[in-house]
């Protein structure tokens, strides 16, 4: 006899803490971007706005970091929330000491706002994790996997329409994605990207440049067919609606890092970048992370009905 268990109570503010982590890229971003219009930075950041702050940030590997923690906690991951609260703690300290050591050589710079909302988030991050209610919350989550068996879906128990619809439509945007990797495939093995002319070594230098394109928006490109597969297990009734979920966020991150790339692209010298191609992926890009906000949001309403 297999039991359904109800979810244990999931405080609203771990959610919104998580979603913080997840969307660090942005966050700084924008605050970085407002004080460069106010302030004058000091390195790393000093001449850094637009689309050169907004790649250097997304792809910073302790962003990385903080979204993989940020995903950790939307599951009620126990080990995610230890481990961030540790790394909280020792970005605390190292944000003390930065601020410190500025007001002790008496060498105050505007990176000094930067450490200042570094170390007030962090030490807000390392009290709240820390807190009985919210270690009560992820202990209850660990062990109602363990005592208690929920139900798969089934054909007795199926999808709303709302959720069997969503999942159409992203397979019909996997399919899109497919058609546009061998639009891409095709349209880098006939264009040159170099735009220095001919010359020793420059063919073979465009050759594998193209080649590198395809292969890294191929995988920029990659979670449609992922999301792609966990909605058709949703169309046909199988339980994968956290499949589904776990791959459409990823495609979120993916899709504003092809549309990073393709702008780079295009506004970069001494680049041939086809303008119809850029505009083909910058589309695609902001349609497919509008879809996948929105289907997340349907999923998390499902689980909520549950």
């Amino acid at each position: 006899m297999q039991l359904s268990a109800s979810p244990p109570a999931r405080s609203r503010g771990v959610t919104w803490l998580a979603a913080l982590l997840i969307a660090s890229p942005l966050v700084q971003w924008a605050y970085v971007s407002a004080l460069s219009y106010f302030t004058i930075l000091e390195p790393p950041f000093t001449g850094s706005r637009g689309l050169p702050l907004a790649m250097q940030l997304f792809f910073a590997p302790g962003n990385i970091i903080a979204i993989v923690l940020g995903v950790g906690l939307v599951f009620r991951s126990e080990w995610t929330r230890r481990i961030a609260r540790g790394v909280c703690v020792i970005a605390a300290g190292l944000s003390a000491w930065v601020v410190g050591m500025q007001f002790a050589t008496a060498r105050l710079d505007s990176n000094l706002l930067l450490a200042g909302l570094s170390l007030a988030l962090t030490l807000l991050y390392a009290w709240y994790f820390g807190r009985d209610s919210v270690r009560g919350e992820f202990r209850a989550r660990e062990k109602s996997k363990v005592t208690v068996e929920a139900a798969p879906a089934k054909a007795a128990d199926p999808y709303p329409r709302p959720l069997i619809v969503a999942a159409c439509v992203e397979i019909m945007l996997g399919i899109a994605a497919g058609l546009l990797v061998a639009y891409l495939y095709t349209g880098f093995g006939e264009r040159p990207l170099l735009d220095v002319g001919p010359g020793i070594g420059v063919t073979e230098a465009d050759e594998l440049l193209r080649k590198f394109l395809s292969v890294a928006f191929a995988l920029f490109l990659a979670p449609h067919a992922l999301t792609t597969y966990a909605s058709i297990g949703i169309v046909i009734g199988r339980d994968t609606s956290a499949t589904a979920r776990r791959y459409a966020l990823i495609a979120c991150w993916t899709m504003i890092a092809a549309a990073l790339v393709t702008a780079w692209l295009v506004t970069r010298e001494g680049f041939a970048f086809d303008p119809r191609t850029a505009r083909f992926l910058l589309v695609f890009c902001g349609v497919s992370l509008t879809w996948h906000a929105s289907f997340l949001y349907i999923l998390a309403r499902y689980r909520s009905t549950q």
